[in-house]
């Protein structure tokens, strides 16, 4: 009941995060709700802090610890620093853990748990780590062997030298999302030629289909609840601006659910009865509205009162009183015209 103990007094939206002098960016809920990470982005300093945030309490920034192999459990020490610590992703909540991306001043990037240190460490960047909804696996990028290739780390194993999954030589694949029941995983094959969105349904055996061949980009895709759809971003109609689509697993041409949205960083965010998804409109002159759209008619799309302007980065989460909450990062509050210097983060109600 946390979260409606926190708006209940509000009728506004509630910032969760202190003023910086830099953008708030990637707001992430926990997968129960109880805590909420977010990325402060010091763009001039080329510096990315991560900040854990929970009600009452002030947020914590994440640092990585300065030692070797360890499990989820391990000590922590911070390395300081001028630093990029960014990209998390929660463990199921029974976990109590998360996994990130942080690089020193060698721009060279590992993955890290909470609490603990480096994930097998290689030359080259690793990063868009996902942690899969049963716990189980971490899937990531990896440059180690000179391209951008997926590997998956099994948790319960965590000594064990990650999994290669993909080896195509003319794409770097990016962007992994799990599905609901963690048997499948979605990413963007870049290439010089165009971006599309690949299915890996076997991970045993893994040998990605294609299920987008547009020209352009096609990126950020995100299960639906249920598993059957999956939603992304893309520019083949027109370059200059992204659309939502979302297309059936089951076949079919994907659908235009919006025309000119403001992209996420982690894809497009559905909401929970699998029917409806939350984005944001690329309208400057309404200061980029946050919408509401059914899947299967777009037509019916509806504004969101939120109460905030300059909207972008959003994350939804079902907390355990069963209503939905909304973080967003924005530029201000309708009820506040003063400070609208950098984003912050807010967190409403959304039904």
């Amino acid at each position: 009941m946390f979260l409606t103990l926190l708006l209940t007094a509000h009728a506004a939206p509630v910032a969760v995060a202190p003023d910086y002098e830099a953008n708030c960016q990637a707001p992430r809920w926990s997968r129960d709700g109880s805590q909420l990470s977010y990325e402060v982005n010091y763009h001039e300093r080329k510096v990315v802090e991560q900040y854990i945030w929970s009600p009452g309490v002030e947020p914590r920034q994440v640092l990585p610890a300065s030692r070797g192999l360890s499990g989820i459990s391990a000590g922590f020490e911070s390395a300081g620093g001028e630093m990029v610590v960014h990209e998390l992703s929660w463990a199921p909540a029974k976990m109590g853990s998360f996994v990130y991306a942080a690089s020193g001043s060698d721009r060279d990037y590992d993955l890290y748990l909470d609490g603990g240190s480096p994930l097998h460490p290689g030359p080259g960047t690793d990063g868009g780590a996902a942690w899969s909804p049963d716990g189980s696996w971490i899937a990531f990028t990896s440059a180690r062997t000179g391209q951008g290739d997926l590997y998956l780390l099994d948790v319960n194993a965590l000594e064990r030298a990650p999994k290669r999954l993909t080896a195509d030589a003319t794409a770097s694949e990016l962007y992994v999302a799990w599905s609901p029941d963690s048997t499948a995983l979605a990413f963007v094959g870049h290439t010089r030629t165009g971006d599309n969105i690949y299915l890996l349904d076997d991970l045993r055996y893994p040998a990605p289909v294609p299920l987008t061949t547009w020209q352009g980009t096609q990126t950020r895709p995100s299960f639906s609840p249920d598993g059957k759809q999956i939603a992304f971003y893309s520019n083949h109609e027109d370059n200059d601006r992204f659309d939502l689509y979302v297309l059936s697993l089951g076949g079919g041409e994907p659908r235009k659910v919006a025309t000119d949205v403001v992209m996420n960083a982690d894809g497009p965010v559905w909401l929970p009865d699998g029917e409806r998804l939350v984005y944001v409109k690329n309208d400057d002159e309404r200061f980029d509205p946050i919408y509401v759209g059914p899947v299967d008619s777009p037509r019916a799309a509806r504004p969101v009162a939120s109460g905030t302007l300059g909207n972008g980065d959003h994350a939804l989460v079902v907390g355990p009183d069963g209503l939905s909450y909304l973080a967003v990062a924005a530029q201000g509050t309708e009820a506040n015209q003063k400070d609208r210097d950098f984003k912050r983060i807010y967190v409403l109600r959304i039904d």
